[in-house]
């Protein structure tokens, strides 16, 4: 029996401790929306009740809203610049405040690469929509929000290289990958 429970703690403690190390390897970082290292016109920063913070950027309403839309107005954006400690694939999340079914989503573009786009239809709430994942290299990235339709709010982001982990309120702010 007990040629049977050495090797039987043995393996327990190797999984245990492959299990803590994988644990630790995960990156997370999160950004406020006030964090931006440049913003452009309509893109503009709000005091938003039940933001982290209590601020957000925005795209203002116009008005007429969702009438005679086909797309953004203008080019506001808001950039912000981050600094991957560990090449990989991140998931993107977005914290989000939805006017409405037309003014629901942002364009994001990191770095060069082509737009994508963010939306769900969870409105006049706080709450995080899933994004693309993305393969990062270790330094400076630039990820750009971008005006897609008016309304639309963004309190914070993050990018994690976890694909389990899921956040369900506000995150606390790292600013050790935030480079200004």
């Amino acid at each position: 029996m007990r040629r049977f429970i050495v090797p039987a703690v043995i393996v327990t403690l190797c999984v245990m401790l492959i299990a803590t190390m994988a644990w630790a390897a995960t990156v997370k970082m999160v950004v406020e929306g006030e964090d931006y290292s440049s913003i452009k016109p309509s893109m503009a920063v709000t005091a938003s009740q039940g933001a982290a913070g209590g601020k957000a950027i925005y795209i203002p309403l116009r008005r007429p809203h969702a009438t005679t839309e086909t797309g953004p107005g203008d080019d506001g954006n808001a950039r912000f610049k981050v600094k991957v400690p560990t090449a990989g694939v991140y998931q993107l999340w977005a914290r989000t405040w939805w006017y409405d079914s037309c003014g629901n989503s942002f364009f994001i573009v990191v770095d060069s690469n082509p737009a994508t786009y963010i939306e769900d239809a969870t409105y006049q709430t706080w709450h995080w929509v899933k994004g693309p994942k993305l393969t990062l290299s270790a330094g400076e990235h630039t990820i750009r929000f971008q005006n897609r339709e008016d309304g639309a709010r963004l309190d914070q982001f993050m990018l994690i290289n976890s694909t389990r982990y899921v956040p369900t309120r506000a995150e606390t702010r790292t600013p050790q990958y935030i480079v200004k």
